[in-house]
């Protein structure tokens, strides 16, 4: 008999959302599993008619219903889907159709968003959100283009509110003390606002968390990146690794965008040193929050010791870390761990999850990942997609399928390689599989890293081309 907590969450997942850790990974996991399956198959009723990706996908895959969970993974669209138009749509101010692209890819009716005033990728954003629920998040580009996913505010609520849960504690895991908004929050962050997903998540913080005590909240840079910068960059980055940055031609507005980028960054110095003032000097002795991936760490430890600084904080203080040498393309010394401990000798937390996921994953006391139970974790054969088997521990591309979002289709194939433990029984005591902390990129292991579907070697590039179709020029 299904417990009457899981039979709420039937018709109101998004419940799942608002519990606490403890509460939420002592749920039965043969109940959460049933859980997940009739939200993906829900999800999969109301969405299909509304997204014209997903209605193709499933058309070429003759897929009307599944009877296993599993059957749903070949419906899954890859991570690289979402970066799928044109470039050239950017570069000629194409906008109407960067619309007509993003519009095949979710449920909320663009067709009547008039672009024609739009002159840059950031006026085209802006006039997505003020005609339409959307609130579009971008990526950073380090691929050459960035990705534009079109979350809704519901998304953004769901994903902060995952946040302050997962650093909330569980059991004897620490808190930490975010919630109340007690404690002082910091990150060196190059820029304070934009739409990548973390100026975003800073955005998100200031409204709800630190919206009475904004002084509270401590980024490095106190710029803007508008995502023609980061479109920007990411072009100029992938030029130079293949050698043709002299051939890169920019228009006149991609031209004052570039010398933007270096007004901003030559006072990059200066905010190095009032954010070095902030953490050593004026944090001494508070409980504070500090967000700072090992990538970042590194050098303002390095920053640290040349002044004969270390931190001084509170003993209850959060350091939120993590992240692997090699995968932003940036290598770390052999002793950068050391490095990072000479500064903030303080315990490291971590966690793993991803921009198109609603739910996260905080590193828990046995050294493991446990995604939360909304989101349903798939591991495919990384060479045919094929699902592996859900039993003992498995190694292979993860999939996933977030059952809140309703802005966008919830299942996905990411780039990572995980290793499952599907029995559960980690020493933490959270019940249900785990992840181990060895997740790596595909791209970093192969040169190629293309998702293909055991069903139809050529499904996802039909959708690709869908989605291409409608902008083609």
């Amino acid at each position: 008999m299904t417990s009457p907590l899981i039979s709420q969450f039937h018709d109101h997942p998004e419940a799942m959302n608002t519990l606490s850790s403890e509460t939420l990974f002592d749920l039965d996991w043969a109940e959460v599993r049933e859980l997940q399956f009739h939200l993906m198959k829900r999800r999969f009723e109301e969405m299909r008619p509304r997204i014209r990706v997903l209605d193709r996908l499933a058309e070429d895959l003759a897929i009307d219903s599944f009877a296993r969970p599993e059957d749903a993974t070949p419906l899954f669209l890859p991570h690289t889907m979402y970066k799928s138009y044109a470039a050239s749509s950017i570069e000629k101010g194409n906008y109407e159709k960067m619309t007509k692209w993003l519009s095949g890819l979710t449920p909320h009716d663009l067709s009547q968003v008039d672009t024609s005033a739009c002159d840059s990728l950031e006026t085209w954003l802006d006039t997505l959100e003020a005609n339409t629920p959307l609130r579009p998040i971008c990526s950073s580009g380090t691929s050459g283009k960035i990705s534009v996913f079109p979350r809704g505010q519901r998304e953004a609520d769901y994903k902060l509110n995952n946040f302050l849960q997962v650093h909330s504690g569980y059991r004897s895991e620490p808190d930490s003390g975010l919630t109340t908004g007690e404690v002082e929050y910091f990150c060196p962050w190059p820029v304070a606002t934009g739409r990548h997903n973390m100026p975003a998540h800073f955005k998100a913080l200031r409204e709800t968390v630190f919206a009475r005590h904004p002084e509270r909240m401590h980024i490095l840079g106190k710029g803007h990146w508008d995502v023609d910068m980061l479109w920007l960059s990411g072009r100029l980055r992938a030029a130079e690794a293949k050698g043709e940055l002299g051939a890169l031609k920019l228009t006149p507005a991609l031209e004052r965008i570039r010398d933007k980028l270096k007004i901003q960054q030559a006072g990059a110095q200066e905010d190095v040193e009032a954010f070095i003032e902030e953490l050593f000097v004026g944090a001494r002795g508070k409980r504070i929050f500090l967000q700072c991936p090992y990538g970042q760490m590194i050098p303002l430890a390095q920053e640290a010791k040349k002044r004969g600084l270390t931190a001084q904080f509170d003993a209850n203080s959060y350091i939120l870390a993590g992240g692997r040498s090699g995968s932003k393309g940036t290598v770390f010394p052999d002793d950068w761990f050391e490095q990072c401990k000479a500064a903030f000798d303080f315990p490291y937390q971590e966690t793993y999850g991803m921009t198109e996921s609603t739910g996260s994953a905080r590193l828990c006391a046995g050294g493991h990942f446990h995604v939360s139970p909304w989101v349903a974790i798939f591991q495919l054969d990384p060479d045919t997609s094929a699902p592996l088997a859900q039993q003992g521990t498995q190694t292979g591309r993860l999939a996933l399928f977030d059952t809140l979002p309703t802005s966008y289709w919830g299942g996905l194939i990411t780039g990572d390689r995980v290793t499952i433990n599907w029995d559960g029984g980690c020493s933490c005591g959270r019940n249900g599989p785990y992840v181990h902390n060895d997740v790596v990129r595909y791209s970093n292991l192969r040169d190629d890293d293309k998702v293909t579907c055991s069903k139809s070697p050529d499904a996802y590039e039909k959708a690709v081309e869908l989605a291409l179709g409608v902008i083609a020029d």
